[in-house]
């Protein structure tokens, strides 16, 4: 099958690769959206940590 071709004919170049280019914006969006509830994970961890510490060093 020649690129740009499907089983409708022909389909513009532009819109072939805006449709790769949504589909990576979608990718990354989606990874930034994993790496802030990492982060936000590992800022609540950490506070708990901060918490147990203080507790511990306060007895």
């Amino acid at each position: 099958m020649i690129k740009g071709m499907d089983l409708k004919g022909p389909e513009p170049v532009a819109r072939i690769r805006a449709r790769e280019e949504f589909a990576e914006v979608a990718e990354i969006v989606q990874q930034e959206a994993e790496i802030a509830e990492l982060l936000q994970r590992s800022r609540s961890r950490l506070t708990i940590k901060e918490e147990e510490w203080k507790q511990r060093r306060t007895r």
